[in-house]
């Protein structure tokens, strides 16, 4: 009995020094990624507008979202300018040309309505996100694309539902 016990007390101790180990982890990528942040609002970057090389399943599959949005969006008339592009503040799944308007674009996908569905699935946070990431680009894209001069600009979201396909255009501001 007290082999067992000591055993016990040697698995608790080594689940706290983990639980430890990862509460610093965490707090140490927090840190970074603030720091990050910070760095990608003041450092330019060239866009990378080349995936990344090793993806994983569930962003294979993101993947495959994005590029039905993006046949759908050129079947609108959009031209694609970029996608998925990066910076430590988010990542812009599709920047179009619709007109003359600027539109970012991110695709969200859902098997099930449960919980809000795709659409619901576009969180304040996320949000935040997108919007840092599309000031971060902005300048670029309208050097880019609209010989510098900033055009109206728009982020919508494209909802692979369970239903279908639904696009929110305008679904929030550009502030």
């Amino acid at each position: 009995m007290t082999t067992s016990n000591n055993s016990t007390q040697e698995y608790a101790a080594l689940f706290c020094q983990a639980a430890l180990a990862q509460k610093k982890a965490v707090s140490k990528r927090r840190r970074s990624q603030s720091a990050n942040i910070l760095q990608c609002r003041h450092e330019p970057r060239a866009i990378d507008l080349s995936p990344p090389a090793a993806r994983s399943a569930q962003q294979q599959r993101g993947d495959l979202y994005e590029a039905l949005a993006q046949a759908h969006l050129e079947r609108a008339g959009c031209v694609v300018l970029a996608r998925q592009l990066r910076c430590a503040a988010g990542e812009l799944d599709l920047v179009v040309r619709e007109g003359s308007l600027l539109v970012f674009v991110e695709v969200r996908q859902r098997t099930s309505s449960l919980y809000g569905g795709a659409s619901a699935s576009v969180t304040p946070a996320k949000q935040r996100r997108i919007l840092r990431a599309a000031h971060w680009f902005l300048a670029r894209l309208v050097e880019q694309h609209f010989g510098g001069t900033t055009p109206y600009c728009r982020i919508d979201v494209l909802a692979f539902e369970p239903a279908g396909l639904t696009w929110h255009r305008d679904a929030f501001r550009l502030t």
